[in-house]
């Protein structure tokens, strides 16, 4: 009776074995990631994030697809639209794939390791939140500034420009650094109106918060000063005119390539343009775009968000690897690797040329306030705002109209303006 009672408890326990071992040899979870490739986020880089992310966690796989940026759109807008086979974590940087974002306010609250605490503020907050809920992290960060040639400055015996300098210390200072003899101009022009240095001058908004009035905005004072400024850095000749450009352009010749040939004294680019300088070995300083002191100082900057689809079956594995590739571990990584700039300061602080003066300027620029931050929710003034009135823009970089007639020239802006603004505003909302 005994051996039976014996032979009965070791079946049981083999058994309790045998279920407790196919319990822990079940099939990890697997996710899905598309992504695309880049200089900043290379292929090399992308495979060393999912193999340090699932030595981390045995429990989670992931199922990586690297594609083309269009053809990543193409697919992203189909499956969202159809409302199913979207991957679990990906870029959601189109305006319109927002509504299929998943909520991670609370997951990122109580997650112990990471707190929108640890990202660039105004870079979080213009990428991560969207209907006052966080919806994706930010990855990399990018921004526009003015490089400066510091040999030229040199030869010329012009004072190096700083962090206080106005809109109009920056034509003063082109205009002595411009040399025709050498065909080389002192500085480029804005690419477009309210940007950085319009809302520098105060010139924030082409229509109200509200996005019911263009007249007293696109025709304000503030605008009628950051249009003057703009006619006044033209006619000052220390800038290439649109058909110099155009004829660069043919050439394969951009700002980029023609500040590293020391024709361009000063030039507003960005940190890719920056790193592309240094690794050309040009002598170069790094400044904010001028402003109006007293006034708000802002950058136009640039993340991508990085997301959970909502219809994901998988939210919680897909939350574990979106912290991780978009946390200080993934972004260390991708900046080791390619050459991101990571969106954490205290992993960005470990950036190669970290300790060089042009990227301490750099650094600088992105506590600034963002332009995006009125332009994402006023998704009308460039879809049909700013397209609407681009006839002033024209007329002052193509010299047409005297200084005294941007006033009356921005008046007559503001009816096509107001149409503009009042049919985009049922379509795309503020």
């Amino acid at each position: 009776m005994k051996h039976l009672i014996g032979r009965k408890t070791l079946i049981v326990l083999s058994l309790l074995l045998l279920l407790l071992g196919s319990v822990g040899a079940q099939d990890p979870v697997t996710i899905t990631w598309w992504t695309v490739a880049s200089a900043e986020s290379p292929e090399p880089a992308i495979r060393a994030v999912i193999e340090a992310f699932e030595a981390e966690h045995p429990n989670i796989k992931v199922d990586v697809t690297i594609m083309a940026e269009s053809a990543y759109d193409d697919l992203m807008n189909t499956t969202l639209g159809a409302g199913e086979g979207a991957p679990d974590v990906a870029y959601f940087w189109g305006t319109a794939w927002l509504p299929h974002t998943l909520d991670i306010t609370d997951r990122l609250e109580a997650d112990p390791d990471l707190s929108r605490d640890d990202y660039f503020e105004h870079y979080f907050d213009t990428r991560a939140i969207w209907n006052d809920r966080v919806v994706g992290l930010p990855f990399t960060v990018g921004a526009n500034f003015v490089m400066y040639n510091k040999d030229i400055f040199d030869e010329e015996g012009v004072d190096y420009p700083n962090a206080d300098w106005t809109p109009w210390d920056y034509i003063e200072i082109a205009k002595k650094l411009t040399n025709p003899d050498k065909r080389r101009w002192g500085g480029d022009r804005p690419r477009g109106p309210y940007r950085a240095i319009w809302r520098n001058i105060g010139a924030t908004n082409p229509y109200s918060d509200d996005s019911t009035t263009v007249e007293g905005y696109l025709n304000g004072p503030e605008s009628v000063e950051a249009y003057t400024w703009l006619w006044d850095l033209v006619d000052s000749g220390a800038t290439p005119t649109p058909a110099d450009i155009e004829v660069l352009g043919t050439e394969g010749t951009g700002p980029v390539d023609l500040f590293i040939a020391g024709r361009l004294a000063m030039a507003t680019l960005n940190n890719g343009h920056m790193i592309t300088a240094a690794n050309a070995g040009v002598n170069f300083g790094v400044v904010p775009e001028p402003h109006v002191p007293g006034n708000d100082r802002y950058v136009h900057g640039w993340s991508l968000r990085a997301s959970i689809w909502k219809g994901s079956e998988h939210p919680d594995e897909a939350y574990e690897f979106l912290s991780f590739w978009v946390g200080p571990e993934g972004q260390r990584i991708n900046m080791e690797i390619g050459a991101l700039v990571p969106s954490i300061p205290e992993v960005l602080a470990d950036y190669p040329d970290a300790d060089a003066d042009y990227f301490k300027g750099f650094m600088q620029v992105l506590d600034a306030k963002q332009t995006a931050e009125w332009r994402a929710a006023h998704p009308c003034w460039r879809g049909a705002v700013i397209r609407a009135v681009r006839d002033a823009w024209d007329l002052i970089m193509l010299g047409e109209i005297e200084r005294d007639e941007v006033q009356a020239t921005l008046d007559a802006m503001v009816e096509p303006g107001q149409a503009a603004l009042d049919e985009c505003v049922p379509r795309l909302g503020g």
